[in-house]
């Protein structure tokens, strides 16, 4: 039960962090790859008060998809059996995370939210892609003790009742 308990709250815990880490991750991106070449701010230190004002505003679409993907994301490294090295840990889980963030824009047409154009282009592919990628990676390398620890207990064989 307690097993049991503990997985169900890595699940939700990285579904927590993936909400935090997406929103920044997307406003920082949409900060350097269309404000800054936009020429949409003057000096260099208007960046970090911009990412903070883009953060507003990309909390709840990338928060809540965010969430959704970490608790995806999670759930398959729990439930996948063969062991992996640690870089292989790390490859795998930013791959998974790219390919759940491409995800995003269809999230976008299915809430019908505005504007359609800008997300359903291969920009917007690539870059939800790229926020993704590197949310899971950042969330691999802040847990990578935890996800080394559960590989070894799968590996080894020894599981507990639930």
């Amino acid at each position: 039960m307690v097993a049991m308990f503990a997985k169900v709250a890595a699940v939700f815990g990285a579904g927590a962090f993936c909400t935090f880490a997406a929103t920044a991750i997307s406003s920082v991106l949409l900060v350097v790859f269309w404000a800054v070449p936009a020429h949409a701010i003057n000096h260099w230190y208007e960046v970090p008060r911009l990412v903070a004002i883009m953060c507003l505003y990309a909390f709840i679409p990338a928060g809540m998809f965010g969430f959704l993907c970490g608790i995806l994301g999670r759930s398959y490294l729990l439930i996948r059996t063969r062991p992996a090295a640690a870089g292989i840990l790390l490859l795998e889980t930013s791959v998974v995370g790219g390919f759940l963030g491409s995800l995003f824009p269809l999230l976008f047409l299915a809430m019908r939210w505005e504007p359609r154009g800008d997300w359903l282009s291969w920009k917007g592919f690539v870059f939800s892609a790229a926020v993704g990628f590197f949310t899971a990676l950042s969330y691999a390398v802040v847990f990578r003790e935890s996800l080394n620890r559960e590989r070894s207990v799968s590996s080894s064989g020894a599981s507990e009742p639930c």
